[in-house]
């Protein structure tokens, strides 16, 4: 195959001998230095008084001139596409050089970087020794007086093409039939540059224009790609004079886009979402792809859900309602039936309902079962009245009419608070005893596996998240569970935590001794813990019943977390029994704050006139529910 650079040389040579093997490049013939000695310094006179020459010279007469200013080589990236360029379109600037030199060679002063790239190609036998390559000759008195400033000039003054005409030049090649592969090996670099500089050839022209103008970075150019020349404009003119950065700029062309991780996108699957019609875009610069519409992923997720909930209508569960969005307090104001080993009463289905929410985190969806309106709490309340022997067996209607109340005296928001404290002790109680917080786990495991249904009652958050939470009034630091909890996992061996990789950490784990790996898997358990203040969480009572907690030890009511919180009558009922009725008399007549002072003084004051049994009382007074 003839190659481009042979292909565009002339068979014009010049009158000159063959370099010596030991300078020429390329080269392994005998040296010829000294043959036609005459017609070299011919050439030589010649080059002293005539004008510089255009002439083709071999690639083995060349060598590089001590007179070049470039001394440094180039980076290896611009070698490759300037070699790649070689190959694919010749030597499109001629070379400088020298008169001959004594050993027949052409000394090059400007294109010592075209000349490296040359012998590189002689050398990979892509190209041969005596290859045609364009020079000017210059005079002895031009190399005198002007070697250095001619070789500064030919590499000072080349202006390397703007971004945006490189962008453009590349899109035109492929445009006009060129592969992106054949336009990628002509200039030396990869697909995927030619790729990315098609794709921001169609960035917007304003966006262009401003990267010209230097009013925008290329990384700025880059975000725009991800979004359609429409939106691009339409991002532009909102973001005006303002300098957004790049991460504002991404989230206002893809508002209404996921990332192709986002839990949303991972619960549809892109390729249903495909099927469905939806747009996927692919970010080059980042490998980052993007489901355009937000609203169609919504719709397909909900409608992944409602076959989902209507399989336990079927069931016989009255209602079920989808959260797309997960959020804290999604089971806020809901009640909760009683299960016995996960099977539920149909009466009791029959008044109550599940949701179905999608999770960013741990298991895709999460399902509640049992759940029961506000407004349903009354019928359950009759229903559970008139219960006899035989519960599953209770029709709806066979009820009688009873007052809905709780049991506690307490508001919502005092049993949540009371629920943060007791919990945050338990928790602690359970990882200071390994071998229940073992069962605790196993069992978890085991229901999960063993059982027919899926919702088997279980005292674990078995997806490993942090089930702790605080209250709104008060703090758990003032709870000392808090600290102790601080304290176990300072004396644990994490070391294997910070390990690089899964397999280092996994097998440093595994190496740990029995006990170490006890009170571990103790920690993460406790951690995962649920429990209720109204007992209602039947499994996570039993576990709590096998443990003896003494929750006085650790919390304290106060009167801003408790005492000012229920009622009078409930204040005095709590005091009464070791006080005495002439105290309740006596009480009854205070403002509710102030006997919620008094009290508090009983149980955390000096308590100055209290007998023994009156101060054990007080010591272990507790709220209901602990």
């Amino acid at each position: 195959m003839t190659n481009s650079i042979q292909a565009q040389a002339t068979h014009t040579k010049a009158t000159i001998s063959p370099a010596s093997p030991k300078t020429q490049a390329g080269s392994n013939k005998p040296d010829i230095a000294q043959k036609s000695a005459t017609a070299a310094n011919a050439v030589v006179a010649l080059a002293s008084t005539a004008k510089p020459v255009l002439l083709q010279l071999q690639i083995n007469q060349l060598v590089l001139s001590e007179k070049n200013v470039r001394k440094e080589n180039a980076s290896k990236a611009d070698d490759e596409q300037l070699y790649a360029s070689i190959l694919a379109h010749g030597i499109l600037q001629n070379l400088i050089v020298e008169p001959m030199n004594a050993q027949g060679l052409y000394p090059v002063l400007g294109g010592g970087r075209r000349l490296r790239q040359l012998i590189k190609a002689v050398k990979n036998n892509k190209l041969k020794p005596k290859t045609l390559v364009p020079v000017k000759l210059l005079t002895a008195e031009e190399v005198a007086n002007y070697a250095t400033e001619l070789s500064m000039t030919e590499n000072f003054t080349r202006a390397k093409m703007h971004p945006v005409d490189e962008f453009h030049a590349f899109a035109d090649m492929v445009n006009q039939g060129a592969s992106i592969a054949d336009v990628a090996a002509r200039f030396g670099v990869t697909a995927k540059f030619v790729q990315q500089r098609m794709k921001l050839s169609m960035v917007a022209p304003v966006v262009l224009d401003a990267y010209k103008a230097g009013n925008v970075s290329l990384d700025v150019v880059m975000i725009f790609t991800i979004a359609s020349i429409e939106k691009q404009v339409e991002v532009w003119e909102l973001a005006g004079d303002r300098r957004y950065n790049e991460n504002q700029f991404r989230n206002m062309l893809k508002d209404a886009a996921v990332n192709a991780d986002h839990y949303l996108a991972q619960f549809v699957g892109q390729e249903e979402y495909e099927k469905a019609g939806g747009v996927v875009t692919s970010d080059l610069f980042s490998d980052e792809v993007y489901l355009d519409d937000k609203a169609l992923l919504e719709s397909l997720a909900t409608a992944k859900l409602e076959i989902e909930a209507a399989k336990l209508i079927a069931r016989g569960w009255k209602w079920t309602q989808i959260k797309l969005v997960s959020e804290y307090d999604e089971l806020a104001g809901f009640g909760l039936l009683d299960s016995k080993e996960g099977e539920y009463a149909p009466a009791e289905m029959a008044l109550a309902g599940c949701m179905l929410v999608l999770k960013s985190y741990g298991e895709p969806v999460s399902i509640y079962i049992g759940l029961v309106h506000k407004d349903d709490k009354k019928a359950l309340a009759q229903l559970k009245a008139s219960v006899q022997s035989d519960p599953l067996n209770v029709n709806v209607g066979d009820v009688k009419k009873i007052e809905d109340k709780d049991a506690s005296g307490y508001s919502a928001a005092l049993n949540d608070d009371l629920r943060a404290q007791r919990l945050i002790i338990a928790k602690h109680a359970l990882m200071s005893a390994p071998s229940v917080a073992l069962d605790t786990l196993h069992f978890s495991v085991c229901v999960s596996a063993f059982t027919d249904s899926r919702y088997g009652s279980r005292p674990l958050h078995i997806s490993v998240n942090d089930t702790t939470c605080h209250p709104k009034t008060g703090a758990l630091t003032d709870n000392k569970a808090v600290q102790l909890i601080e304290g176990v996992k300072a004396s644990l061996n994490l070391a294997w935590v910070g390990l690089p990789t899964v397999a280092e950490r996994f097998n440093a784990f595994c190496a740990l001794d029995v006990k170490e790996k006890e009170k571990q898997v103790a920690y993460a358990t406790a951690s995962m813990f649920e429990a209720s203040i109204d007992n209602s969480h039947c499994a996570a009572e039993a576990v709590i019943s096998s443990l003896d907690v003494k929750w006085s030890n650790y919390w304290r009511p106060t009167a801003e977390t408790f005492f000012k919180r229920v009622s009078l009558s409930c204040l005095i009922d709590m005091a009464q029994p070791v006080m005495g009725e002439q105290w309740a008399l006596q009480a009854a007549a205070l403002k509710k704050k102030d006997l919620a002072n008094q009290v508090d003084s009983l149980v955390n004051g000096e308590r100055k006139g209290l007998d023994d049994a009156q101060k054990a009382y007080f010591d272990a007074l507790m709220p209901a529910g602990f």
